[in-house]
């Protein structure tokens, strides 16, 4: 296969200082203060003495050392021998949440109530748990594993068998299984149990990798776009799940899929936000335009493929065309706020903004109109700083909004899903959650990786309808493309 073209004319910027400056700023974020013993002088008696003068020997500068990448990580001898057993429909038992006296139920990090911290969460009164694995006894209790939640004393629940499974309004899905984070594989599940691998087995990248990396599953399932971590930073490639062919994007790496299967991408022979930084390119993935604009990372497709809403500290909130066209939104944001994750409403009108901190945005792109929505200070920052390998937030529908927080109190920790047009929200308590996305249809889908490690359990992927106010685990496996 040949490798990808790059169109047009590209802005060279200096990559090392790109990495210079990404050092520095880990730096910052990591804290530089010396605390503990020694970190104050001590006064010492002052001894005075004649010393002879002599010259200074001369030390020429040392010369700097270029900048060059990281070695690749050592390859793994081979991939695993078998196919990852996570894919297929999950078989667990639906409850609703009884504790008789309206009470929340708290979800505890293991079973029992002695030597754990606080609860993760706290579901409230008629919850629907998705228990699964085999009972524990601990602490006078009777304790079962609520998928995606956590654990809980069994006899504050009550059988749900009205509760949905399966598909919904689906026939299959496209999900990814990693193993151990060396090795990825992606496979076609269907509501009857039949799991078809795609792609042609084993592929060398860790799908699960926690960095500001959306899904590397195409909307539709048919392709996967990632890097090769055993190569170093070799640029990324995309592999048809449907032939098994896999085509080299050259120096570009992968940066988020759109409609239609556009794929967003990072250019680094230009400096960051310089004209030219981001590119972009569809099917067959042989050619990469670069966008003749400053683009920042931080962006979001619009609904028909045509650019992108992106935000940078320089330029504020723009809507920028393929073409290099641009268009300004205003957007008042203090000196220490960035809107955070962007998304865009399928209508193309509003966008989503989700910061680790502070208020949710909704803006309107045509008036400039921002709405926002509060929400507690988190006690940590977790989700979308580098915790999870896709987004957390995310449009159901024109009307309806979702976000996943942790860090806040037990019983607003969850999923987020707010009606716009009515201003009601639900708190769905899931935790560990990696990544959200409309599914179609009026149902958002996003994966939970369990916290039972006793049981194996690996990332399933869900299913919500926030008209009913129910969710349900549909398939092993993580980033479900549904069809």
């Amino acid at each position: 296969m040949m490798p990808t073209t790059i169109r047009g004319k590209i802005r060279a910027g200096v990559l090392a200082g790109a990495v210079t400056a990404g050092l520095a700023a880990a730096a910052l974020a990591a804290g530089t203060r010396a605390e503990g013993p020694g970190a104050e002088g001590t006064a010492t008696p002052t001894v005075t003495q004649s010393v002879t003068a002599t010259p200074t020997p001369f030390i020429p500068e040392p010369t700097p050392t270029p900048w060059a990448p990281p070695p690749p990580l050592p390859r793994p001898a081979g991939p695993p021998a078998h196919d990852w057993a996570g894919f297929g429909p999950v078989d667990a038992e639906p409850v609703r949440v009884h504790t008789g006296d309206g009470d929340c139920l708290n979800l505890r990090w293991l079973p029992g109530t002695a030597g754990q911290p606080t609860p993760r969460a706290c579901a409230p009164e008629g919850t629907l748990l998705w228990l699964s694995g085999a009972a524990v006894e601990a602490d006078g209790e009777t304790w079962r594993y609520a998928l995606g939640m956590g654990w809980v004393a069994v006899r504050y629940t009550v059988p749900a068998p009205e509760a949905p499974r399966g598909f919904g309004p689906f026939r299959a899905a496209t999900v990814l299984g990693t193993d151990d984070g060396s090795w990825t594989q992606a496979a076609e599940v269907t509501p009857d149990g039949r799991v078809q691998v795609r792609g042609g087995g084993w592929l060398p990248f860790n799908a699960a990798w926690a960095a500001v990396r959306p899904s590397p599953l195409a909307p539709s399932g048919r392709y996967i776009a990632f890097q090769d971590h055993f190569a170093g930073p070799a640029g990324g490639e995309v592999v048809d799940l449907a032939t098994g062919g896999r085509v080299p994007l050259g120096k570009a790496m992968s940066l988020l899929w759109g409609p239609g299967d556009r794929l967003a991408v990072r250019l680094p022979d230009a400096c960051d936000a310089c004209p030219g930084a981001i590119g972009w390119t569809a099917s067959p993935f042989d050619e990469v335009t670069p966008v003749p604009a400053e683009v920042a990372w931080n962006l979001a497709w619009l609904p028909d493929g045509s650019g992108f809403v992106t935000w940078s500290a320089e330029l504020g909130l723009r809507v920028v065309g393929l073409d290099g066209s641009e268009r300004a939104i205003a957007l008042a944001l203090g000196s220490d706020e960035w809107p955070g994750e962007l998304s865009v409403s399928p209508s193309g009108r509003r966008v989503l903004a989700v910061p680790f901190a502070g208020p949710v945005r909704v803006i309107d792109l045509q008036t400039g109109e921002v709405r926002r929505i509060e929400r507690p200070q988190p006690a940590i920052v977790g989700g979308r700083c580098g915790g999870t390998p896709g987004l957390t937030s995310a449009w159901i529908d024109d009307e309806t909004i979702a976000w996943h927080e942790e860090g806040l109190g037990r019983e607003r920790n969850g999923i987020w899903v707010v009606n716009l047009r009515t201003g009601a929200s639900q708190v769905y308590p899931f935790t560990d959650v990696l990544e959200m996305r409309p599914a179609g249809g009026g149902l958002l889908t996003f994966t939970v990786q369990g916290y039972a490690p006793k049981e194996g359990l690996g990332p399933v992927s869900w299913l919500l309808d926030p008209g009913r106010g129910l969710a349900w685990p549909a398939t092993g496996g993580m980033f479900a493309a549904w069809r």
